[in-house]
């Protein structure tokens, strides 16, 4: 049975990104918080600056199969392969991030990013779609929800039709730090509960925010992408239904 319906894939064509409600379920959720309740007593974050401790927030996935359950053994990457299918979807690369922002941590993003951009002659390290599993409740504004500038990852595919797909290199992923900057869409604050499922364009800005609920923030992200994206990634960035054909479809429609 599909999860997503046509309204879904057309919002997602708008939007750049989805939250998917009671994706994962809990026996799956509590073998990830010890997991990462280890690691964070490890090395924890500063308090009340939410920054992270050294090479903790992205291990090798061997360090963290329980966090690669919690995507294969629920309907978790089935739910992401509608967005692409018939292609599947595997890591794009060899980790899984752990994302914590520890309260109180006061901070308003002022725009966008997106990943893998950086000076040099390398290509971009680009992934077909980011996905994310809450671990905690993040219902309400300022409890670390991940911000996103809906509408964007078109934003980007005009940028990168008219500059060329390295533009974004010089200021690590952020368009409205170009000269002169790309006007973007008012942002908004990504809101789920435990064990929801966030599925956003690779193309999408987004950005931390702030934590001042009574919690520590929690969620897992996978960088996901289709067999052969390496090859096409510059395709992806001036067509961003390149490997995205149901989106295609339902756009079409």
């Amino acid at each position: 049975m599909d999860w997503l319906v046509e309204g879904d894939l057309r919002r997602f064509a708008r939007d750049g990104y989805l939250v998917v409600p009671d994706v994962v379920p809990d026996p799956l959720l509590a073998a990830v918080d010890l997991r990462v309740g280890g690691l964070l007593d490890d090395v924890p974050p500063a308090e009340g600056t939410g920054g992270p401790g050294p090479n903790l927030w992205f291990p090798p996935r061997a360090r963290l199969l329980s966090c690669d359950r919690v995507l294969r053994d629920s309907p978790a990457l089935g739910v992401a392969e509608e967005l692409v299918a018939p292609y599947s979807l595997d890591h794009a690369f060899d980790h899984i991030q752990i994302a914590t922002t520890v309260p109180p941590f006061h901070h308003v993003p002022g725009g966008p990013h997106i990943d893998g951009h950086r000076p040099g002659p390398d290509a971009p390290a680009s992934f077909t779609l980011l996905a994310a599993v809450f671990l905690t409740d993040q219902r309400a504004s300022h409890s670390g929800n991940l911000w996103v500038w809906p509408g964007s990852h078109l934003d980007h595919q005009r940028l990168f039709l008219d500059r060329g797909t390295d533009a974004l290199k010089a200021t690590g992923g952020h368009a409205t730090l170009l000269q002169p900057p790309v006007q973007l869409s008012a942002p908004v604050e990504v809101k789920g509960g435990r064990g929801d499922l966030l599925l956003a364009h690779f193309l999408l800005g987004h950005n931390k925010g702030g934590n001042t609920g009574p919690q520590v923030r929690r969620t897992i992200y996978y960088r996901l992408a289709v067999p052969g994206h390496a090859d096409r990634w510059a395709s992806t960035f001036l067509d961003p239904w390149t490997e995205y054909l149901p989106v295609r479809r339902a756009l079409a429609a």
